[in-house]
């Protein structure tokens, strides 16, 4: 196979509104080599993928193949450039076989119709090559996730890919898979000729299987090396960088101050040792009137933990108690029964009903307890809806398409349905994910003010470090599926010392 000369990001910057996402990053793929790409969250190695693979243009700098200057209109002048990108949500349709999925867009015709036995035998070729022993006839959707993420790199390179960007490919895979996978992207790499871009937080899989490794935070380059050169302690210290006093984060106006160690109520939710088919043990307690932040990395098991206390994924070991009392939900239902409210990352895939009103979106939870007789009391229920808009301070037609609003005031107008049910328990999964500033420091505030005035146990899930340091009353670390039950109260984290928990599981104490 011919060599490929290297795909290079040269001093790229993107800006989204007032955030610098990159700053003159610099990262070089080289043939036959894997690149594993490295950072704490927001450090900006997902912009830097989709500048990569031509979903968004860089503000500044070049993305060169060749030392040519290339600019991609979109994915699909990347992938005829011969850049495919796997990300972790995979993109593979459930309904195709296998080999359809391997040859879509690129299918194989004779005289005006489907070679479909002939993309079949290719594809079944395709996968022993791969070391795959699959039936090309098989519908994708029946796979486990690591041969579904196979079965989208062969499709990839059978696009003639020449530079593989892969996405945290090993997130939803443990053990043997992960390493099956790892050892097939470093074949690939020095059978084929690819020149691989590995984003990872787990630096043991990335020195198992990359030739160089680049550390990103804050949106730039602060280390960049081969692995025989740069070892895992340079990396974890380069991502931590320097430390950042909580003092110099504030507050937003309004708020509640925090609660004191010591003075917050009795536990509303204890967790020992709980495991599921993702989690392997997760520890946890919550009392009445506190903020309780989880840190981790993408794929810590944060949102996992929150999907097991709706009842949404079953625990396999271990126990939960709310208020003293077991608790085990079966489903969403039961956990809207226990007085327990979730409020998704992704509002808008499924958090509300876009073409409902604000007012209908928050009293669909509720409208049990405004029927009699089984006939609704509409305008108590309307009112009741109001007055919640209202005191989350929701701006904008509140009588037309929740759509219509912003990001912000659909966010605040599901903390108005959340807290109209009356929750003991509050689990928020990144509340400011894509709210303004201005928004974001009234959700802040709301957040603070539930659990004063209301005594509930929140519980946030946050990848923004300024953001669980300033907001939270106490902080617990998710790491590989596992928390402790370890917790660390206000004002004795600053960012580095968070960021060196995360990574490694470990302080050194200084703070």
């Amino acid at each position: 196979m011919a060599v490929s000369p290297a795909l290079v990001a040269r001093d790229v910057s993107k800006r989204y509104g007032q955030t610098l996402a990159l700053d003159g990053a610099t990262v070089a793929l080289v043939p036959g080599e894997v690149h594993g790409l490295v950072g704490h969250n927001g450090a900006g190695k997902s912009t830097l993928l989709r500048l990569l693979a031509g979903a968004e243009r860089p503000d500044a700098g070049a993305i060169t193949i060749g030392g040519e200057r290339r600019l991609f209109a979109g994915p699909a002048d990347a992938i005829a450039a011969g850049v495919a990108c796997v990300y972790q949500e995979l993109s593979l349709v459930n309904q195709l076989t296998i080999a359809e999925s391997i040859f879509l867009g690129r299918e194989r015709t004779h005289g005006g119709r489907l070679a479909k036995a002939a993309m079949e035998g290719a594809a079944r070729q395709l996968c022993a090559d791969y070391g795959l022993d699959l039936d090309p006839r098989q519908r994708v959707g029946e796979l486990s996730v690591a041969r579904r993420q196979l079965v989208e790199i062969i499709a990839a390179l059978q696009r003639d890919a020449r530079y593989l960007l892969l996405d945290e490919p090993t997130t939803a895979l443990e053990g043997e898979r992960i390493a099956d996978l790892l050892a097939t992207v470093k074949r690939l790499a020095r059978e084929q000729g690819l020149a691989v871009l590995l984003v990872d937080h787990k630096l043991d899989e990335v020195f198992a299987v990359a030739d160089r490794v680049t550390a990103l935070a804050n949106g730039r380059v602060v280390l960049t090396g081969s692995v025989t050169e740069v070892s895992r302690a340079d990396v974890v210290g380069a991502i931590v960088g320097e430390s950042r006093s909580v003092a110099a984060l504030g507050e937003p106006a309004a708020m509640t101050p925090a609660v004191r160690p010591g003075d917050a109520g009795p536990p509303v939710l204890r967790v020992e040792a709980l495991a599921t088919d993702r989690l392997h043990g997760v520890s946890l307690t919550a009392r009445a009137g506190e903020v309780v932040g989880l840190y981790g990395l993408v794929g810590s098991g944060r949102t996992r933990f929150f999907r097991t206390l709706v009842g949404l994924e079953r625990p396999t070991a271990g126990t939960m108690a709310l208020e003293g009392r077991a608790y085990r939900p079966k489903g969403p239902g039961d956990a809207i029964a226990a007085r327990v409210a979730y409020l998704s990352e992704e509002r808008k895939a499924d958090g509300f009903i876009p073409a409902m009103t604000p007012v209908e979106n928050v009293t669909l939870p509720v409208l049990d307890r405004f029927a009699r007789g089984g006939v609704l009391r509409r305008r108590t229920l309307a009112r009741v809806a109001w007055d919640e808009l209202r005191r989350v301070r929701v701006r904008g037609r509140l009588d037309g398409p929740i759509r219509d609003l912003s990001g912000g005031n659909q966010q605040k107008t599901l903390f108005a349905r959340a807290t109209l049910a009356s929750p003991r328990l509050l689990l928020l999964d990144q509340p400011t994910k894509g709210v303004d500033i201005g928004a974001k420091a009234e959700i802040h505030a709301i957040v603070r003010n539930l659990a004063a005035s209301r005594g509930m146990a929140v519980l946030v899930v946050t990848d923004e470090e300024d953001e669980v340091l300033g907001l939270a009353d106490q902080v617990a670390i998710f790491r590989a599926g596992r928390c402790d039950g370890t917790t660390y109260p206000r004002g004795t984290l600053d960012i580095r010392h968070l960021r060196q928990l995360a990574w490694t599981g470990t302080d050194d104490g200084s703070h």
